[in-house]
């Protein structure tokens, strides 16, 4: 048996995938990193995220064409909504303003979030989509994923490990399977 649903929940039943932090640099060298709940593969070695266009974030990642995608944990929960909770232009640099744990990416050297269970570093693939619709190819560079986490044999996350943030609503998210 299934129950229909309003049409204006299908984003909540349809979750393209995990939740994801964005971090940037603008051309004044201020750092900055935002949450954005609609993420998924687009190619093997390519992102698709979707962004408001009016974000310090985008407006950072047309400047400079590069960025950060980390991957938080289920427990990561408060520092997701840190993110989301001021726009940059507003407080400056948010990661200082929030308190923000972070460190160093290994070839771009922009801030992201200390612990994330991987991170991604990306460039801008597609101006014009990105400008036009805010529809963000990101054009994988590097990968770095938690030693801990993976497991070399299956080319995968092990089992067991902490579960990526999907959000559901509001403060709510839901992480393997059950709301947090």
């Amino acid at each position: 048996m299934y129950k229909n649903i309003d049409n204006s929940l299908a984003y909540r039943a349809f979750s393209g995938g995990p939740l994801v932090c964005i971090f940037t640099k603008s051309s004044k060298d201020v750092p900055d990193g935002m949450t954005a709940a609609w993420s998924c593969p687009y190619d093997p070695d390519v992102l698709l995220l979707v962004l408001d266009k009016d974000h310090t974030t985008s407006e950072n990642i047309r400047h400079t064409k590069k960025f950060v995608v980390a991957l938080p944990s289920g427990d990561q929960k408060k520092t997701a909504l840190e993110l989301g909770s001021v726009h940059g232009r507003d407080v400056g640099n948010k990661l200082q303003v929030k308190d923000i744990k972070t460190e160093k990416s290994q070839k771009f050297g922009l801030d992201v979030m200390s612990d994330a269970l991987a991170y991604f570093e990306c460039e801008l693939q597609d101006e014009e989509l990105f400008a036009d619709k805010g529809i963000c190819l990101s054009k994988v560079v590097n990968v770095y994923v938690k030693a801990d986490c993976w497991d070399d044999k299956e080319e995968c996350f092990n089992p067991g490990f902490k579960r990526t943030l999907h959000h559901v609503t509001g403060s709510t998210f839901c992480s393997g399977g059950e709301l947090v």
